[in-house]
């Protein structure tokens, strides 16, 4: 068993160490899991300047850290990050990777804000959505997730469905007329560019009540050509590491998958399921 999609105490959101997870890993029975520590960008208002949370410093001390955890359990650890990606931040985006092209393991893509509006939270979710409608939403979300998965920088992207967390309704919404055209268009530069799609358990404990992507969606990736699967428990805190990774992989099974992927400084390598 494995897990591609946790955070620890080094996300903002999250509480646990990077050894406390290690040891719950190792009590469920889980042999690798890759930590995904949110990477925010902050551009300046001029343009002139981006901040980042974390720091490059906590960066630099989380990386330490993880190598210290690895010695002191059996589990394999790798360093990975979510980077949310901004349109606006781009270029202090490819600074930032290029800088640390040999120190991550794995790099997760996901977009949890449009413009400067987030919408991972209920109450910004709300707000976005009474500003802009269900489908302009979704069709603006999907410009930013396109652009993101053009660039080429990502080893998987998260939760694609994620317009459906706090409006279960927008998950048949986004498989309808232009909706679906953006989505396949996503799915075509996922298989072109070589990025992974992730299967994120933590939709089931969300409103929708089914992973990140849905069933349907997963099929549809098989059939425009996504090869490359992760599989993750979105997990914030040391007792839900591995929560509902195994029907994630249930999931890609149904849709006809055979093998889920790993990695290692950004090398993939198919695991059979």
């Amino acid at each position: 068993m494995i897990d591609y999609h946790l955070h620890s105490n080094v996300s903002h959101d999250a509480v646990g160490s990077l050894l406390e997870h290690a040891r719950q890993a190792e009590r469920a029975g889980i042999s690798e899991i890759c930590f995904t520590e949110h990477l925010d960008f902050y551009p300046s208002e001029d343009g002139l300047s981006c901040r980042t949370i974390p720091t490059q410093p906590e960066l630099d001390r989380y990386l330490v850290e993880l190598r210290q955890a690895a010695k002191q359990t059996p589990v394999v650890l790798r360093a990975g990050v979510e980077l949310d990606y901004k349109p606006e931040a781009g270029r202090w985006v490819q600074e930032l990777v290029d800088r640390y092209s040999t120190s991550f393991d794995f790099l997760l893509g996901s977009v949890h804000n449009v413009d400067s509006l987030g919408i991972s939270d209920r109450d910004g979710a709300m707000r976005y959505f009474g500003e802009r409608g269900p489908w302009q939403g979704c069709l603006d979300y999907y410009e930013v997730v396109e652009k993101a998965v053009a660039t080429g920088l990502f080893d998987s992207f998260a939760h694609l469905d994620l317009m459906k967390r706090f409006r279960p309704e927008n998950g048949e919404l986004m498989m309808q007329r232009e909706l679906r055209d953006r989505m396949e268009a996503i799915l075509d530069l996922l298989a072109a560019t070589g990025t992974g799609l992730e299967i994120n358990g933590g939709g089931l404990i969300h409103d929708p009540r089914e992973a990140y992507p849905s069933l349907g969606l997963l099929r549809l990736a098989r059939e425009r050509g996504v090869a490359i699967l992760t599989v993750g428990s979105d997990s914030h805190r040391p007792e839900t590491v591995g929560r509902h990774v195994a029907d994630c992989i249930s999931l890609a099974r149904e849709a006809g998958y055979g093998r889920v992927w790993t990695f290692e400084k950004r090398v993939g390598r198919a695991e059979a399921i």
